[in-house]
């Protein structure tokens, strides 16, 4: 039988997850669009692909948190904000209580949630946006008590009386998240009366 010491598992495991993100971004590829052709039925008039782009971390960071919050029905802002608390943008985040990735989904959330790679962007994201789906959902809209389910889980929030469970985590949680929200809401507002003048 075969021992590894729990640090050597986790280097293996960090090298492992650093090769499967470095092979995903690289294969990620964004349209860039062409020229209308000029055919004689408007029928036959398509856009046609002329080359093909890698997507930046960031534009691929984008664009799941983009999808994933429309499919969802979750403030895009929100995800956002989330995901710097949880994790500071960094998909290979694993804390020391399991949870894993970019929103810190915990190994059975993830599974009951279809997550296959944890460690996968597009995966992690979508997971992670569609528990604070159901999380507002539990508690009428409530963004605090939902984000203060999202960080202790729902039970203790119930086991609270629908408040603000106790935990220091916790109690700092919920404002940490919001005044990020805030920080984001404030930047979009600000680039777009920048783009009006």
């Amino acid at each position: 039988m075969l021992r590894i010491n729990a640090h050597d598992f986790s280097n293996m495991m960090r090298l492992q997850i650093n090769q499967q993100i470095a092979e995903r971004l690289s294969g990620i590829h964004r349209p860039t669009v062409g020229a209308v052709t000029n055919r004689p039925h408007p029928v036959d008039e398509t856009l046609q692909v002329v080359n093909t782009k890698p997507l930046s971390f960031e534009e691929t960071l984008e664009e799941a948190i983009n999808l994933a919050s429309a499919t969802h029905g979750v403030d895009v802002n929100l995800v956002r904000a989330i995901i710097r608390a949880e994790s500071n943008y960094n998909p290979l985040a694993v804390s020391h209580a399991g949870a894993m990735g970019l929103m810190q989904l915990m190994p059975a959330t993830a599974e009951r949630l279809g997550v296959t790679n944890a460690f996968d962007i597009n995966q992690n994201i979508n997971a992670g946006t569609q528990y604070m789906a159901s999380l507002l959902e539990r508690f009428d809209g409530d963004v605090e008590l939902a984000l203060a389910a999202y960080n202790a889980g729902w039970p203790r929030v119930q086991a609270a009386g629908n408040t603000i469970p106790q935990i220091a985590e916790t109690i700092n949680y919920v404002p940490r998240v919001l005044g990020f929200k805030q920080e984001y809401i404030l930047q979009q507002y600000s680039q777009a009366s920048n783009q009006r003048r």
